[in-house]
């Protein structure tokens, strides 16, 4: 294979030097990387004369991998793979050979990959995640702000230009931290009857009561919450994520779980957290079905909702909302199970409306089954609601200040 590439390289190569057809991007001192998450500079080296930029470091950033290899570098972009030869002026993928100006290389065991490549295949390839604009030296997610079109200073980080006010620097932060919660149902929306929990309590009841103590956990540790309902009314499903802008760092939609009558159904119980995405099991697929019914209540038809839905899908492959909705959810499922009194039914990804307009990490978590006596009773008590509230705040916590750590720092995992 090293031989056929050679002479690949040897095709594409014309005389007077490496890939001379191929335009080198310019090559400022560093780059911002620009993403929901927040903003980080990334040096830029020139230690073989072209631009390039630490694969561990992109990886703190952006969906990225890396694996070297027998003198081949394999680098993953959101799912996808991109092969280099070590010190060659070409990349493959997908069994194409793409000309580049400088290839990757290794300087002290650290891996650098071309700015070429980060600034002139990735775009193309991901056309509607990412974008880079050469003039800044600025690569960042599609639709997260207007291309820049002049050359400007290395931006700062806008969370890290919110410092943290006093109670949240008491609590061990270093950023300022807003968080959007979503009590689900509302208003004509019942949610689930409730079969176990208290006589005349709903499910949105019991979503309100989790919500407004989770936001008062979390406002008590120093962060800003905004709650899309406070009271029992009804919020569209779309409406209810796009609340989560600007300042806001997550998304939280609370629901309680429930089934239809079956044998052993009764039994069913636990805690569980879900992220957007393709729901790959049945009983994602019957949890999706279940909270989605909501859209009946409202004005607006659910094809338009497909429509973005596939969109969203197809978008979220090409940037790390994926990625950090799922750290997010393993996190605060941690938590949630470790003090819920049924089953810890983990994190899955589940095809839910409420999440599906999220412009940030977003996460659902089912607090329990109403269809179980057990989970009915303490989804229905004062202090199972406070010790959900409680342990899903520390979630959150955690989530947050490994975040802190890795744009930083860098040391965050």
């Amino acid at each position: 294979m090293i031989e056929l590439l050679a002479l690949a390289v040897l095709a594409v190569t014309p005389p007077g030097g490496p890939a001379a057809g191929a335009v080198a991007p310019a090559a400022p001192a560093m780059i911002v990387v620009a993403t929901a998450r927040g903003e980080s500079a990334v040096p830029v080296a020139t230690h073989q004369g072209h631009p390039a930029l630490s694969a561990a470091r992109l990886a703190e950033v952006l969906p990225l991998s890396a694996v070297v290899n027998d003198g081949w570098a394999v680098v993953g972009f959101a799912d996808q793979p991109f092969r280099f030869l070590l010190g060659a002026p070409v990349l493959l993928h997908h069994n194409r050979i793409l000309p580049l100006v400088g290839g990757a290389y290794l300087e002290r065991d650290t891996l650098y990959v071309p700015l070429q490549w980060l600034a002139e295949h990735v775009p193309r390839l991901f056309h509607e995640g990412y974008r880079y604009d050469p003039l800044a030296g600025r690569f960042e997610e599609a639709r997260l702000a207007t291309v820049m079109t002049g050359a400007v200073a290395v931006a700062v980080d806008p969370a890290a230009a919110r410092p943290p006010s006093d109670l949240a620097r008491r609590n061990g932060f270093r950023m300022q931290h807003q968080v959007v919660l979503d009590p689900g149902h509302g208003g004509v929306d019942n949610g689930n009857p409730g079969r176990y929990l208290a006589s005349g309590v709903k499910e949105k009841h019991v979503t309100l009561a989790i919500g407004r103590l989770l936001e008062a956990e979390l406002e008590r540790r120093g962060v800003d919450v905004i709650m899309t309902r406070t009271r029992d009314t009804l919020i569209d499903l779309s409406d209810r994520a796009r609340m989560c802008h600007h300042n806001c760092d997550l998304f939280v939609s609370i629901h309680v779980n429930s089934l239809r009558p079956r044998r052993g159904y009764e039994q069913v119980n636990g805690v569980e957290t879900y992220f957007l995405g393709e729901a790959l099991t049945a009983e994602a697929r019957r949890v999706a079905d279940m909270e989605n019914e909501a859209l009946r209540y409202e004005t607006g038809g659910g094809d338009q909702m497909d429509g973005a839905l596939e969109f969203i899908f197809k978008d979220l492959h090409t940037n790390e909302f994926l990625r950090e909705s799922a750290l997010l959810a393993e996190s605060v499922q941690r938590a949630t199970a470790a003090v819920h009194p049924g089953e810890d039914r983990g994190v899955a990804q589940n095809r839910f409306v409420v999440l599906a307009t999220a412009t940030r990490p977003a996460i659902l978590l089912e607090v329990g089954f109403a269809t179980n006596r057990r989970d009915g009773a303490y989804l229905s008590s004062t202090e199972g609601q406070r010790a959900i509230a409680r342990a899903a705040a520390d979630g959150i916590e955690a989530y947050l200040k490994r975040y802190e750590g890795k744009v930083l720092t860098g040391t965050g995992q």
